[in-house]
């Protein structure tokens, strides 16, 4: 985890998203890079349908990025540390774009950012941005809500269905196993429309945990609820977890709305913990 980008516009959410980074880059001497992308307003339109555009538009977009430029840099300052390195970063456009394309350049390892909370009729029309970032971003993507100030990651609470391809996730859960002594608790939640006996269930924990060679600091479980989202929710309460991590795939707002949601997006939208979601792509039958 060398490169961390972490969007920022400057609410309480994204600063507690910087301080989670801050956390990691200690330990992992990475490099942050703080980013915050202006998006110019739309142009006004005359009733004859043409661009009007007045010259104080102009002087009122400088005057503004001078000052978020000025901003940016008082939160560099004050939040600088000697274990790690701070780059600050304003872009100009659409954020979903200029983050991906800054993911992309910078070859981040993490990107660290608020969450939003929006509700699916918000997301259907307006799209939210932390939302999208995780289901299409081929980085691992950490979703943060509340301020923590506990420094260490003592439990980690690892879902999975067991019918994917764990390769990228059981690895990043290894590098935060290694940075912080984590214990990796992975469970499989049963419920009643996906139900599958205890039993198997724990023999294919097992061939996941020795198939990635978890000598230690790792439990296996299976976790009952009528719905698995909440599941997933209690038990990462019942274990004091510190971050939620799940994979996730690439599915639209639209499509959200008409299969009921992605299970990691509502599990980010109903806890205070933090959640790490990273793309993969089920295993061929």
């Amino acid at each position: 985890m060398q490169n961390i980008i972490v969007p920022t516009d400057f609410s309480i959410k994204s600063f507690n998203a910087l301080s989670l980074a801050k956390r990691i880059a200690r330990k992992a001497k990475s490099t942050i890079y703080l980013v915050h992308v202006y998006q110019p307003p739309h142009s006004h339109y005359s009733v004859m349908g043409e661009v009007v555009k007045g010259e104080h538009d102009d002087i009122f977009a400088i005057k503004l990025i001078e000052k978020l430029k000025k901003e940016l840099e008082i939160l560099k300052t004050a939040n600088e540390d000697n274990s790690f390195d701070i780059e600050v970063k304003l872009k100009i456009g659409e954020p979903y774009e200029e983050i991906k394309a800054m993911a992309k350049r910078y070859n981040a390892d993490l990107i660290v950012i608020g969450s939003t909370g929006m509700t699916d009729s918000e997301e259907f029309f307006l799209g939210s941005l932390t939302d999208k970032i995780i289901r299409s971003m081929s980085c691992p993507v950490l979703t943060v809500k509340e301020s923590i100030d506990d420094e260490s990651f003592d439990n980690i609470v690892y879902a999975t269905d067991l019918k994917e391809d764990h390769t990228a996730m059981m690895n990043l859960m290894l590098r935060f196993q290694f940075l912080f002594g984590s214990t990796i608790h992975i469970v499989k939640v049963n419920t009643a429309k996906n139900f599958k006996n205890d039993i198997d269930t724990k023999v294919a924990l097992q061939k996941l945990a020795d198939r990635y060679e978890l000598k230690k600091n790792y439990t296996l479980n299976c976790y009952g609820h009528d719905d698995e989202e909440y599941g997933i929710v209690y038990f990462a309460d019942e274990r004091g977890a510190d971050i939620i991590a799940m994979g996730v795939h690439e599915k639209s707002g639209f499509r959200r709305l008409i299969s009921g949601g992605s299970i990691a997006d509502e599990v980010a939208d109903h806890t205070f913990r933090p959640v790490l979601t990273y793309q993969f792509q089920t295993e061929e039958k």
